[in-house]
């Protein structure tokens, strides 16, 4: 036997000693170590003291019987994995039944074949062993998994206080609501606001992936905006796009070879300006809607991303006279692709314009919750399949 193999222990109770004997010399030749009890309360006090990997129990004797003692062991939580094996001469029907309803992993009538008492005592061992296993690593598993889900929950405080740092230019307009429903804990979806001496920039990003690689994006996408818009002074939302793609590309070494992951992000970005109330929109992917004397318009994007793709021509932009209670809505793609409904087919672009048109009229706090019912009603029980981002912005 191997020196760092755990011997197994185990426990006879039964009060004809010779049985005892003939037990014991079977089990200690296999290389069990064995303990006796006469009676019920002697295995109790055994099992008080010692740990058993099994015990081997007997039903009829004085005092406290089997089922009694068996009864006793598997109240105690601490002795609840402990598997009997009844070892009885009792072969009833009745007997056996009740043995199993009090917790008997396996019951062996006497007089019993040594070599299949083996084999049973082996099998049940091994399922102990095999359980116990199964519990430690759960129990990493659980620790480990609390360990990344503590910093994954630090990550969103960090990341959180970067994206409020850069959504102060939002009490610029008369009313607004950022809308934001992560997939996981962090999100790949970012809002950034930031006002330069005549103009409001607002942009919506998408980043490939979501969680933690969306998150990292995220992270990436806001110092280059800020590096180009703050240190490069570049305001104009088709130049910010082009640029912002050209530095994602160098970021991830992108080549545009074949099976590249094409990581990146989509987006949307408007230019408010005030004095002259007109707004320049560009897009990757994401659309613009705008609501009008109670119609909605929906300018749309490029259909290119941020990242290296088989189109790479430069960002197109549109110019619109912003009127009085004009009101824009700035999305991700997260909300029409939910999948939901009676049929759970996508929400897609149709019904989430419809929505709009529903609630327009609402102050946009009222909006956000509304918008967020919707979602949560359609979506019911399936999954959240992606980040979820809404802006609205009245003028």
């Amino acid at each position: 036997m191997n020196n760092n193999t755990k011997v197994s222990n185990i426990l006879i109770v039964d009060d004809n000693p010779k049985n005892l004997q003939v037990l014991g010399k079977y089990l200690q030749t296999e290389g069990f170590h064995i303990e006796f009890a006469l009676n019920g309360n002697t295995a109790l006090e055994w099992i008080e003291n010692t740990q058993f990997d099994l015990i081997l129990l007997d039903i009829n004797m004085p005092e406290l019987d089997g089922y009694a003692t068996c009864q006793i062991i598997k109240s105690n939580p601490l002795n609840q994995n402990i598997p009997i094996i009844f070892l009885t001469a009792n072969t009833d029907i009745e007997s056996i039944v009740n043995a199993f309803d009090l917790g008997a992993v396996d019951y062996i009538t006497k007089p019993f074949n040594h070599k299949e008492l083996i084999a049973r005592v082996r099998t049940q061992i091994d399922n102990k062993n095999s359980r116990a296993e199964i519990a430690r690593n759960l129990f990493e598993i659980e620790y480990k998994n609390k360990l990344i889900t503590d910093s994954i929950h630090y990550a969103k405080i960090i990341q959180t206080a970067v994206l409020n740092e850069f959504q102060n230019g939002a009490a610029f307009f008369r009313e607004h609501f950022i809308l934001n429903l992560p997939k996981d804990i962090v999100s790949g979806d970012f809002t950034w606001f930031y006002k330069t001496h005549d103009k409001l920039l607002v942009g919506v990003f998408d980043c490939t992936g979501h969680g933690v690689p969306g998150a990292f994006m995220s992270m990436l996408g806001i110092t280059l905006l800020n590096e180009m818009v703050i240190s490069d002074k570049i305001d104009k939302p088709n130049l910010i796009l082009d640029r912002l793609r050209k530095k994602i590309i160098d970021a991830l070494g992108q080549k545009g070879v074949i099976l590249e992951v094409a990581d990146g992000m989509d987006g949307s970005i408007i230019s408010f300006d005030q004095k002259h109330s007109k707004v320049i929109y560009s897009g990757a992917f994401n659309s613009l809607y705008l609501m009008r004397n109670n119609k909605i318009i929906e300018l749309k994007a490029d259909r290119m991303p941020l990242s290296h793709y088989e189109i790479m021509n430069n960002f197109s932009f549109r110019e619109i006279e912003i009127l009085p209670d004009d009101i824009i809505y700035l999305s991700t793609d997260g909300y029409i692709a939910q999948s939901g409904g009676q049929n759970q087919k996508r929400f897609k672009s149709g019904q989430f314009k419809n929505t709009l048109l529903k609630l327009h009229t609402h102050p946009l706090q009222t909006q956000k919750q509304m918008l967020l019912e919707t979602f949560n009603n359609w979506k019911g029980t399936c999954e959240q399949v992606d980040d979820i981002t809404v802006v609205g912005l009245r003028f």
